[in-house]
């Protein structure tokens, strides 16, 4: 029982840093992520951060293979019907996202940026980047008969729209005009697969 209740206060633990962390990279960028921050924000003494994570870095990389395994997860267990719904669905992905959301959102951005920079991060991002084209162009194959390639080719359009889309929508997050822009986008992606 008392394995079982430092468990619980060790993942709770966890927690509270990676969700202070993620504010701190959401707000001034990975370059303002310290130890010290994290203690600060999440009232846990610098010393049990690196109790439960070796470094920042760690941190820094939980976060980031979380966030990129959020984005993945729903694409590959959507069950849409149709095309349109799945399109429909990819666009929301974006435009009815939380607040909570938009913080790992803004994370994910700077990570963009630290990867112009950062070759380990940019290695991380590529691969992510690839396993959710793969994703898309799995569930297009559902509803379109076109060669993977232009699968592979229309889902790599597809996800570098989303992130602009989602870029934007963090400046201005007027959800009526998002979903009426990714309508017009989708009726687009479907008459090239069609």
């Amino acid at each position: 029982m008392t394995n079982d209740l430092r468990i619980t206060k060790g993942n709770e633990t966890k927690h509270r840093i990676i969700a202070a962390s993620i504010k701190i990279i959401s707000e001034e960028g990975l370059k303002g992520l310290s130890a010290k921050k994290i203690a600060d924000l999440s009232g846990i003494s610098k010393s049990n951060i690196f109790h439960h994570f070796g470094s920042v870095d760690e941190v820094v990389h939980v976060i980031f293979e979380n966030i990129l395994a959020d984005m993945v997860k729903p694409i590959e267990a959507n069950q849409e019907p149709d095309l349109e719904s799945f399109l429909i669905f990819l666009g929301e992905s974006i435009y009815s996202i939380s607040d909570e959301e938009k913080s790992a959102y803004a994370v994910l951005l700077h990570f963009y940026n630290t990867c112009l920079y950062n070759e380990k991060y940019r290695a991380y991002l590529l691969k992510t980047k690839i396993e959710v084209i793969g994703a898309i162009a799995t569930q297009l194959s559902r509803y379109s008969s076109h060669r993977k390639e232009k699968l592979l080719k229309v889902s790599e359009m597809i996800i570098m729209t989303l992130d602009g889309y989602g870029l934007h929508f963090l400046l201005d997050s007027d959800r009526a005009r998002f979903k009426e822009i990714w309508t017009l986008q989708v009726k687009a992606w479907q008459s090239l697969l069609q």
